[in-house]
């Protein structure tokens, strides 16, 4: 009987060649601070001004660690 051949595959170049292609594709204007500030501004105006049975859904949901849970709530 044969043993195994032991087999590896460094995928280190290849990830590196990745994330140089996927920064080439977003192109210098992105800007992940001014996206994420605006994600977070998305979500908090999302969760503001709830019916008291949304909020109470929010709150069991935000508990759980499920929604993002805002200062405000």
């Amino acid at each position: 009987m044969t043993s195994p051949v032991p087999f590896t595959i460094d995928l280190t170049a290849h990830e590196g060649a990745r994330l140089a292609a996927v920064l080439a594709a977003l192109g210098s204007h992105w800007d992940p601070t001014e996206i994420y500030t605006g994600e977070a501004e998305a979500h908090r105006m999302l969760y503001t001004r709830l019916e008291p049975d949304q909020q109470a859904a929010y709150d069991a949901l935000s508990a759980a660690g499920v929604l993002p849970a805002f200062p405000e709530h």
